[in-house]
């Protein structure tokens, strides 16, 4: 078992918190520069696609097949959550910026374990 794994009860609770917070009906992010809420979907999905790729679902967790599939997986479940906001009944806003930065958050996450991985040999 890698040290860098992480127990996949872990992710769930985040993975349960996130979905729970995109889709709670109504709310809006506002901070101290205007479409703060691009950031917190970059860190936020950045944040799944690491616990995602640390829980090794996939294989070992630095290894190709794992951090490929990882990032398949995250963003496949970015889509869907993005989606789903265009319920109107949420009252939320479904936008391609937000999915381009859960999106990049993903790919940056994904893209520094790999360079995590490659360091550690």
């Amino acid at each position: 078992m890698s040290v860098f794994r992480i127990p996949r009860p872990i992710f769930a609770a985040y993975a349960l918190f996130l979905f729970v917070g995109t889709h709670w009906p109504n709310l809006q992010v506002k901070g101290p520069v205007e479409r703060s809420d691009l950031w917190v979907h970059l860190i936020v999905f950045g944040g799944w696609a690491t616990l995602a790729a640390a829980c090794g679902f996939f294989g070992p967790v630095f290894s190709a097949r794992n951090l490929s599939l990882t990032w398949l997986l995250a963003v496949g479940y970015a889509c869907i959550d993005e989606g789903l906001q265009a319920i109107p009944a949420l009252g939320r806003t479904c936008a391609w910026d937000d999915l381009a930065f859960n999106t990049l958050g993903i790919t940056l996450a994904i893209g520094g374990m790999w360079l995590v991985g490659r360091l550690s040999r």
